[in-house]
């Protein structure tokens, strides 16, 4: 309780801190402009800060109600990070401008220079402000159907000839039960995935969100992906359920576990539930590992069943592995230096849902505080793990500059 109201007397402070902004930027204008701006800021502004803030104290009564849901979340995230933006430019601007004002004190001059100097800070800080809620709303609505694929080209010495040019399709992190049945966008993804023409599809866990029967409806829908050779899949730690793991027993996990593997098969999907696969080309053959999740936190919130030791026991020598593992902290933990694997898939992360992408040149999001992987491609030694940021979301409903991706695999032979 004593975080809740430090939160709120927090977001108030941002409120009137960023409100400066706009006293500053309209104090040159005429009395019935000016009011009607500011006015206009502080009701918008306050009526979020309120609605939010009353839903969530009362989350329980509203947590069955999706719209409700939804704008609790993204009212409130949107609100504190417009807010926080504006301020922290705010902020900057008030220490330069002071340490000016302070340097040339004694000049009028100066001083008039130093006005105009902040009149430009405050539209800097309200502009950032401005695109900062522009990309919330658009993630909130566009971008969390803005599929995107990217693809990620590898060569392996031990790769088979016959399977050099092999074509994989990477899904991950779904999230079913966050879609409320709006199966149009994600038909038009399933369109986009069978233009790729792969040769197989792997889909790297976390179907639903909590229980099995989310994904009921969406069978129709998933049935229609096409891979030339096969569809596989792996579980992920909400396709146990979503609670700290002492909340849930073992039996239910287990019956959520199963629930989902009757679904993978029911979209003709086959489920590598701590198994193993001999995919066979002209002869030549590689191995692809499907373990259950595996992810570490102190906290012990995600299922550790994954064993690829129990996956692998009776499987015959081949010269090329790939590993389906959700969680990435797997490959550090278990993978890396200790196997065979060559190529490890993984989702989990989302990628953060939330960052600054801008390929080849940087990526920020907040999942790096939490994970050493947490996007993209990693290579050590001879062993490569990809991050697959998802197609889903979960609690934030959007994605702002972390699309949702399809991953194209396409592996060569050195």
């Amino acid at each position: 309780m004593l975080a809740y109201y430090l939160i709120l007397f927090g977001t108030g402070a941002l409120i009137l801190y960023s409100y400066r902004t706009i006293h500053v930027l309209t104090h040159k204008l005429l009395p019935g402009p000016k009011w009607l701006a500011r006015g206009l800021f502080l009701l918008v502004v306050i009526f979020i800060y309120a609605t939010t803030s009353y839903l969530a104290v009362n989350r329980a009564d509203y947590r069955d109600n999706p719209f409700l849901r939804d704008y609790t979340i993204i009212g409130a995230i949107t609100l504190s990070i417009t807010l926080l933006s504006i301020c922290i430019f705010q902020l900057l601007a008030d220490f330069v401008l002071l340490g000016r004002y302070i340097h040339y004190r004694s000049s009028r001059k100066e001083a008039s220079r130093e006005m105009t100097r902040r009149t430009f800070m405050n539209a800097i800080a309200l502009s950032v402000g401005g695109l900062v809620l522009g990309s919330v709303l658009w993630g909130t609505t566009k971008g969390k159907f803005g599929w995107r694929i990217i693809n990620n080209r590898l060569s392996f010495d031990n790769l088979p000839k016959a399977f050099d040019g092999l074509k994989i399709v990477q899904i991950s992190d779904l999230h079913l039960g966050s879609f409320n049945n709006n199966f149009e966008p994600m038909e038009e993804a399933v369109q986009m995935i069978n233009e790729l023409e792969a040769d197989y599809i792997f889909f790297t866990g976390d179907m639903v969100n909590a229980e099995p029967e989310e994904a009921e409806s969406w069978i129709d829908v998933f049935t229609k992906l096409k891979a030339k050779s096969g569809k596989y899949a792996i579980l992920g730690n909400h396709d146990y359920g979503w609670a700290r793991q002492e909340k849930l027993t073992e039996e239910v996990k287990t019956r959520n576990a199963a629930g989902v593997t009757e679904i993978f098969k029911k979209m003709d999907f086959k489920p590598l539930i701590n198994e193993h696969e001999i995919l066979e080309r002209n002869g030549e053959k590689i191995g692809l590992v499907g373990v259950e999740n595996w992810g570490y936190t102190e906290e012990g919130w995600f299922p550790t069943r994954g064993d690829y030791n129990k996956a692998t026991e009776t499987m015959e020598d081949v010269p090329f592995q790939i590993l389906l593992s959700h969680d990435p902290t797997h490959f550090d933990h278990h993978i890396l230096e200790k196997t065979n694997v060559d190529l490890t898939l993984s989702g989990h992360t989302h990628g953060g849902q939330m960052g600054i992408s801008i390929p080849g040149l940087i990526e920020i999001s907040a999942a790096k505080l939490f994970y050493k992987r947490y996007a993209g491609l990693y290579k050590e030694a001879k062993q490569y793990l990809y991050v697959n940021r998802g197609m889903g979301y979960l609690i934030f409903p959007g994605r702002v500059g972390m699309p949702p991706e399809i991953t194209l695999h396409e592996l060569n032979r050195a």
